[in-house]
Order: structure tokens, then C-alpha cells, then sequence
């Protein structure tokens, strides 16, 4: 399956790689690692992960205190959010519309 980034989803993972980076670059490149992994482990089973309602699911990240949430569609999986677990839950649900 085809995925892509939100504009805003993909500026977090930016920023919270930076962030990882700025402290240390193998905390960073696990970071980037595990991401990428969940992101595999999404598009091989879109639907194997909890629903958090309108379709939407969220893959929580097993190392760092994230979560990606994604949209599986009929061609392309949808991330929009790369969320820290200490933010606001729901302040990235205005980037589905």
C-alpha cells in the first residue's frame, strides 16, 4: 500500500526527529527507525490497529512516547498526525477535513 504524510503530520516527525537529533544522533536514528518500521508494519495490515473512530486508527510507537494516527483509503494510507503522547489529544483532527 501507498502512504503519504499530511504537510503538518510530517513537519512533527521532522521537528521530533530534530529534537531526538539535537540530543543525541542515535536517539534520532532510532527514532527515524521505529517510525519507519511502524509505518511498514501499518501499510502491511492498514486495519490491524486500534480505531479511534471516522475511520481513523493509531499505531502507538513501542520505544518513544508517540503515536501515529493514519487514515487507510482504497489506494493510499493517509498519516496525520505523528503525536507526542503528552500534547493535546485531539488538536490534529482539523487536518482531516
Amino acid at each position: 500500500m501507498n502512504w503519504d504524510f499530511n504537510e503538518a503530520a510530517l513537519l512533527e516527525y521532522q521537528e521530533a526527529a530534530e529534537w531526538y537529533r539535537d540530543r543525541s544522533l542515535q536517539a534520532a536514528e532510532r527514532f527515524i527507525t521505529e517510525v519507519e518500521s511502524a509505518i511498514q508494519a501499518i501499510c502491511n495490515d492498514p486495519k490491524r490497529y486500534q480505531p479511534v473512530g471516522d475511520g481513523v486508527r493509531v499505531f502507538r510507537l513501542k520505544r518513544f512516547p508517540f503515536r501515529i494516527y493514519y487514515l487507510p483509503g482504497q489506494d493510499i494510507l493517509t498519516i496525520y498526525a505523528v503525536m507526542h503522547e503528552r500534547r493535546r489529544p485531539d488538536y490534529w483532527l482539523g487536518r482531516l477535513k
